[in-house]
């Protein structure tokens, strides 16, 4: 498994609610509302590597 997406399944990104985080080094990088901005910075901050990009669920989603 990813070591960063475990970071993202075990971080809190309560902050982050509906928003796009870029993970490296388990820890969050990056944060926006536009992907392709998080993912640019992403790639700037983490050089080399590949972050993992995700997005936080709002309050109201439901995961089953």
């Amino acid at each position: 498994m990813n070591e960063n997406y475990s970071a993202f399944m075990k971080l809190d990104l309560s902050t982050y609610l509906g928003e796009w985080v870029a993970i490296c080094n388990n820890q969050v990088i990056s944060h926006g509302k536009i992907v392709k901005e998080v993912f640019s910075e992403a790639k700037k901050k983490c050089p080399g590597k590949r972050p993992f990009i995700a997005k936080v669920p709002g309050e109201e989603t439901m995961i089953f």
